[in-house]
């Protein structure tokens, strides 16, 4: 039911922390008891002491009501303790609303974590920004204001009320009356306001998305000379923005006196209708005073909404949209197995009529793949660009689930598991998968490569670059290891920064290694060393299986196997030289002229 309103599912993570809830609920209410009983008290004061005789004031005891510094004495008193009762409640409003937005940007940073790899496909970095920063921030500003606002000006018209009905009922009735009636037409004002936030909001995002953009794309930019271009881009974001902002001020602008003078009749109500209870002997001039007193506070706290309901409506807005991506679901849902099969002779990974749909294009990007990668051996995948090389190897560690069909692990001697059964941590650590663009954290190089193996010691750390040909990359940083590469690793080539995040995966020491277009800034003879290193690796250490990505001749000489990928599907396969003997599309792919029949048999000769 709390899905419908996003404010208040919200306000229920304050069951994460109830004794503090409750220590705030109740220190409040504690400040504002005291303050109808100042009011309350002024006007006992006012009509005890004005029947008293003015001459002898002063000689009765200090304890006698009959005193004047009885009611000053108690006046400063509930004034001195309510103030630092209310001093406390504040305190404790503002830890636990920092408290509760820590909690929502833990659960968002998880959950953004927690999204597979389509998600983030589809929303860019300034919506994810900006749930965490602007959305969270607004909701935070609300959470606070709802204890000093709401909470409080709640408990503010049930004292109001409740000592205005003591006078008289209808002293009372009649400006709560008044306050719903206001109350009830700002909340349909804030409905439109929430409109407009939406508006606000997507347009921060196009500004965030926008700024991103240029700051990561910022050699291109330099080098089409885009910097004007973009520069206009991000002005005309700011300027949308700050359109959308203006509208949603003007309207707050003009619409929120209305509900403001609606409310003020109540305290118009209380002087007139107080002055005729007084005409008619119904009322004290003591508790006249204080009816007016408490009716004035009740007014200024009640008008003092408007703005927080601006606040609110703002705040409605932003939980909406934090709500909407924690409420997502990942489409990759982890498995309950642990992998028990023997990998003593490796790992192989079979497709079992795969095909991949899409459901924005509404076409598949794979279709009835078979195919099996052997335990030790290099298989390589060639294909047109948009064949679906990337979304097959995506498949291998369930980045992706097939829409149709399985992808199965193990062997033909120990049997097959549906990875989909598998825990993701488990399989994820058997399947290794080096995409097309390498990250690195803002750390050394050393840290960097721990990221795969965060015990590793420094001579683990030489072994995997020695595997990677990155060995000399050592020899050429300033402080080696300890070298500081910088955000995405800005200081490196893209040679460099495939080798490391081959040797990052080298060292993560997983049964299957997928290359995603990996070697792609490697010149031939650095991925023939490479490649032979890794594959050397595999028949005297651990059998590996190694899968890769790629058009280029020199991966496709080391190969065992090759997939031939067209429009989604697998037209043919096998090893190099059969490919040759049959295959056209693979030939004119690869640049290859189809060898005659006398030059095939010489080739299957020295092959055998």
């Amino acid at each position: 039911m709390l899905k419908q309103y996003p404010l208040l599912r919200s306000l229920a993570l304050y069951r994460f922390m109830p004794f503090r809830f409750g220590l705030t609920a109740v220190l409040f209410f504690l400040a504002n008891l005291g303050l109808a009983l100042q009011q309350f008290s002024i006007g006992q004061a006012i009509d005890t002491l004005r029947h008293s005789d003015p001459s002898t004031l002063f000689q009765h005891a200090w304890s006698s009501p009959l005193n004047p510094w009885f009611w000053f004495l108690l006046l400063s008193t509930i004034a001195i303790v309510r103030s630092l009762i209310q001093y406390l409640a504040g305190i404790s409003a503002l830890t636990i609303g920092q408290q509760l937005l820590t909690i929502l940007r833990e659960n968002i940073f998880s959950q953004v974590q927690h999204l597979d790899i389509s998600w983030h496909w589809k929303h860019g970095l300034g919506e994810v920004l900006s749930r965490s920063t602007r959305d969270s921030d607004k909701l935070k500003e609300a959470l606070i204001n709802f204890w000093r606002q709401v909470f409080e000006s709640v408990l503010v018209v049930i004292a109001t009320t409740g000592l205005l009905c003591w006078y008289n009922v209808w002293l009372g009735l009649v400006p709560l009356f008044f306050v719903a009636l206001g109350i009830f037409v700002l909340f349909k004002l804030t409905n439109q306001l929430v409109h407009l936030d939406h508006k606000v909001a997507y347009a921060y995002e196009k500004v965030g998305d926008t700024l991103a953009e240029s700051v990561n794309g910022v050699r291109v930019a330099k080098a089409f000379r885009l910097e004007n271009k973009l520069q206009q881009r991000f002005t005309d974001a700011i300027h949308h923005f700050i359109h959308h902002s203006l509208q949603a001020i003007a309207l707050a602008s003009k619409r929120l006196p209305i509900p403001q003078m609606i409310i003020a009749c109540s305290y118009l109500w209380v002087i007139g209708f107080g002055a005729y209870l007084i005409g008619q002997h119904q009322l004290q001039i003591g508790e006249f005073i204080a009816a007016v007193l408490m009716a004035n506070l009740l007014v200024f706290r009640i008008e003092g909404i408007g703005q927080v309901l601006h606040i609110f409506a703002d705040a409605r807005s932003s939980a909406v949209r934090i709500w909407q991506m924690l409420d997502e679901k990942s489409k990759i849902i982890d498995g309950n197995e642990a992998f028990s099969k023997s990998v003593d002779h490796g790992l192989s990974i079979k497709l079992d009529h795969v095909s991949v749909f899409s459901i924005e294009s509404k076409k598949y990007i794979l279709r009835q793949c078979n195919a099996v990668f052997k335990a030790g051996e290099i298989v390589t995948v060639v294909g047109k660009t948009g064949a679906g090389k990337t979304t097959l190897m995506n498949l291998l560690n369930r980045f992706i689930d097939p829409t149709e069909g399985r992808v199965l692990i193990g062997s033909d001697e120990e049997g097959w598991v549906d990875i989909k059964h598998l825990k993701l941590q488990e399989l994820r650590s058997l399947v290794q998968i080096i995409p097309q663009e390498n990250f690195f954290f803002s750390g050394t190089l050393a840290e960097n490569l721990r990221v795969a193996k965060s015990d590793a010691s420094d001579q683990e750390l030489l072994n995997a670059l020695d595997q990677a040909s990155a060995l000399e990359l050592i020899q050429r940083l300033e402080y080696g290891l300890d070298t500081i590469i910088g955000d995405k690793g800005v200081t490196l080539s893209g040679g460099q920064k495939q080798r490391i995040a081959i040797a990052r995966a080298i060292l993560k020491n997983s049964l299957v290694l997928a290359l995603d277009d990996s070697t792609s800034a490697l010149d031939a003879t650095t991925e023939q060393q490479v490649l032979g290193k890794i594959s050397q690796y595999s028949s005297t250490q651990s059998l590996k299986t190694l899968v890769i990505n790629s058009n280029k001749p020199t991966t496709i000489a080391l190969s065992n196997w090759v997939l031939v990928l067209d429009k989604g599907e697998i037209i043919d396969q096998g090893n190099h030289y059969e490919l040759l003997k049959r295959c056209d599309y693979y030939c004119e792919l690869m640049g290859f002229e189809k060898p005659e029949p006398t030059q095939m048999l010489t080739a299957t000769v020295m092959t055998v």
